[in-house]
């Protein structure tokens, strides 16, 4: 039967179970999981609604398998319909699956609730609550969190460590980073692996300190793979590193010579170093080869129904009122000290002022529209006054959209959840979880 599983040969094992008359939770688990990886969580979901009997794993199955797969309306669904009839005391394995899907649906509050209610919990629930945190940006509570789990007897690994590592990474704190880094080993006998070195690759590379990045890459004891290279790539970027930009930049077209990422980022690099003719050079290059920009993306569930909008959109049903609400909204941030933030939209060839002040205008409107206030604009006319708005973005979110975000949250009086690329920020009364690190 197992076999059957492994080979998605579903059919297989409904008919070895048809023969036994499928009495057990244990067959009827066999199954859904059978069902779930061969023919998709649909129809796992029809398995899982018929079975006479759930336990944690069954519950675990299906609710893992929706938050890996995005769905996580469709998680929510299911713990609504009748989850909690079974009390608090679920079991490690559907308490951490709760854990884990409610931190990354953007409710860490309701992941903390689960985790501290939990009767029992294993190194597994640690690392998703300590990992969930890391994702927020808590990086005093991803701390303290993990003094509780030494405090209880708990011994981490080395998932633990690349969470708390992140959380220092993404909180700022190089020297206590330094300090988890340097325990690995020393103190709970664990090898440093690739991701280890990645996550104090970026933490260097965060604060500034490239040298000491670009030195701590040379003494690894093994090549650096392209997610610590790009690491430091990217915040060559962000400190405008541009001649150790190019340097890894060529080893990293060797690695993925694909990755558009790396070409659009150095092309970016060049224009706001003033390097105009470079910038123009590649860009030609690179539309050439058909190489574009990724674009971004904002999306949001309101009303069970999941909503999308890129920059300048305006292909959604609600177009009209969304930009009314836009103009709306921006009018009131610029109350509120918002300043749109172009130092990032490099103006060449003006040759007068009124050509420059006529490009900034343009640039602003791009702003203006960028697919994270479009979607803050349509959760503002389409959510409960007071109620918290998730935004999901596909790329890291810009600098002007976040300045706009932190102020419209304290304008609107409004919780904005923005979930991008590598973490979540909580925007509330004018500031960020992030602390603008």
């Amino acid at each position: 039967m197992d076999v059957y599983v492994k080979c998605g040969l579903v059919d297989g094992v409904r008919r070895v179970f048809e023969d036994m008359g499928l009495k057990s939770v244990v067959s009827w688990i066999v199954v859904l999981e059978g069902v779930v990886k061969g023919e998709g969580l649909e129809n796992g979901r029809k398995v899982f609604d018929e079975m006479p009997e759930r336990d944690e794993v069954a519950w675990t199955v299906m609710i893992v398998g929706y938050v890996e797969n995005g769905m996580t309306r469709e998680a929510y669904e299911l713990e609504g319909d009748d989850f909690w009839e079974i009390g608090w005391d679920v079991g490690v394995m559907v308490g951490t699956g709760l854990v884990d899907m409610y931190a990354k649906c953007g409710r860490i509050g309701a992941a903390l609730v689960v985790f501290r209610n939990m009767p029992r919990r294993n190194v597994v629930a640690w690392n998703a609550m300590i990992g969930g945190l890391a994702m927020h940006g808590k990086g005093k509570d991803v701390v303290d969190m993990f003094d509780s789990m030494i405090g209880e007897g708990v011994s981490p690994d080395a998932l633990t460590f690349l969470a708390l590592l992140s959380a220092c990474s993404h909180s700022g704190m190089v020297d206590l980073g330094w300090k988890y880094f340097n325990e690995l080993e020393s103190i709970h006998g664990i090898n440093p692996e690739m991701e280890h070195y990645a996550c104090m690759v970026d933490l260097l590379g965060r604060a500034g300190r490239l040298e000491e990045a670009e030195a701590f890459i040379k003494s690894m004891p093994f090549a650096p793979n392209e997610v610590v290279l790009g690491s430091l790539f990217g915040s060559c970027y962000t400190h405008g590193k541009v001649k150790l930009g190019e340097q890894i930049m060529r080893e990293l077209v060797q690695m993925d010579p694909h990755n558009t990422e790396y070409h659009v980022l150095l092309s970016n690099m060049y224009a706001l170093s003033g390097k105009e003719e470079k910038a123009n050079f590649f860009r030609k290059v690179l539309k050439k080869r058909g190489i574009k920009k990724v674009p971004g993306t904002s999306s949001m569930y309101v009303g069970g129904q999941l909503h999308q909008f890129i920059a300048g959109d305006k292909s959604h049903p609600q177009t009209a009122g969304i930009y009314m609400m836009l103009d709306d909204m921006i009018h009131r941030l610029r109350l509120g000290g918002y300043v749109p933030n172009t130092s990032s939209q490099v103006l060449f060839g003006c040759s007068t002022r009124d050509d420059c002040t006529e490009a900034l205008e343009e640039v602003e409107q791009v702003l203006f529209t960028h697919s994270e206030k479009l979607a803050l604009a349509f959760g503002l006319t389409s959510t409960p006054s007071g109620s918290p708005i998730h935004i999901f973005k596909n790329l890291r979110i810009c600098q002007d959209c976040h300045s706009a975000m932190k102020i419209a949250s304290y304008v609107y009086n409004r919780e904005i959840v923005v979930r991008d690329r590598y973490r979540f920020h909580s925007f509330k009364q004018g500031s960020c979880s992030c602390s603008d690190y």
